[in-house]
């Protein structure tokens, strides 16, 4: 057996023992979680505002960000989950997934979510640092441009316009145990699942940050961001999108930022 024939049999036996082993994801019904069904995507803590959607952060401006409603009353958007590699109808615990937002998207690319450099105006600087490798590039940055507008910073956000199977666009769903009796999970970003090791074998948590004016992002961030999975199938068919995009843009206020 060549090298070749020797890692794909190895590769594709890792894989399957990934399916077979992996924990299945439930939603908040205790459904299993399934390929291509439509889901809000819920923060588990009350209070703590509504589910994940979809904003321009400007009337024209492109990508889409994924953000989250400001009111727990507000469920957002749906999105739905689909396996990188296994074409499984079961979505499981830490293996690599695309996310899709399940509206109609009037800028020009996917639905698919991507991590995307944002310029955000700062609210508290701490929590725009998302890892100890953006610290130290950041503080590297702040010394190379003495004149760097100091009201804003660099964030690694979750947008639209990704593609299938790329590093910026490979997410997995793991477990959170953050309070007992409850279950829920948290969102990861895991680039080298999809091909890229430049950062090395590290996934990065997605959570929210605030920029100045209270808006809150989906973003690469250290803290835990428990949710919970619900399906909307009922208000949308498995195949079926937002119809307008106005229903959304109705309810975003002008979300301003710096750049994209």
């Amino acid at each position: 057996m060549n090298i070749t024939c020797s890692f794909t049999f190895i590769f594709t036996v890792t894989l399957s023992l990934l399916s077979a082993t992996s924990a299945v994801i439930y939603d908040s019904s205790g459904n299993k979680l399934l390929t291509g069904i439509p889901y809000y995507i819920l923060p588990l803590l009350r209070g703590t505002g509504g589910g994940l959607t979809v904003t321009r952060a400007t009337k024209d401006s492109c990508p889409l960000d994924v953000t989250q409603e400001p009111f727990e009353v507000n469920n957002g958007v749906p999105f739905t989950f689909t396996p990188i590699i296994l074409d499984e109808q079961i979505i499981r615990g830490a293996y690599p997934i695309s996310i899709e937002a399940n509206v109609i998207n009037p800028c020009s690319g996917s639905n698919i979510w991507k991590v995307t450099s944002t310029a955000l105006k700062k609210n508290d600087e701490d929590a725009f640092l998302t890892s100890k490798e953006d610290k130290s590039k950041k503080k590297k940055d702040d010394d190379d441009d003495e004149d760097k507008n100091k009201d804003v910073a660099n964030v690694e956000t979750i947008t639209t316009g990704g593609e299938f199977n790329k590093p910026e666009s490979c997410f997995q769903i793991v477990e959170d145990n953050l309070m007992p009796g409850l279950q829920s999970h948290q969102i990861q970003n895991c680039p080298f699942k999809c091909g890229s090791s430049s950062s090395g074998y590290t996934c990065y948590n997605i959570g929210v940050v605030t920029d100045a004016d209270g808006n809150g992002y989906l973003a690469r961030t250290d803290a835990v961001f428990p949710v919970v999975f619900t399906s909307s199938y009922g208000a949308f068919s498995a195949s079926a999108k937002v119809s307008t995009f106005s229903q959304l843009s109705a309810k975003v206020s002008a979300i301003s930022h710096s750049g994209k």
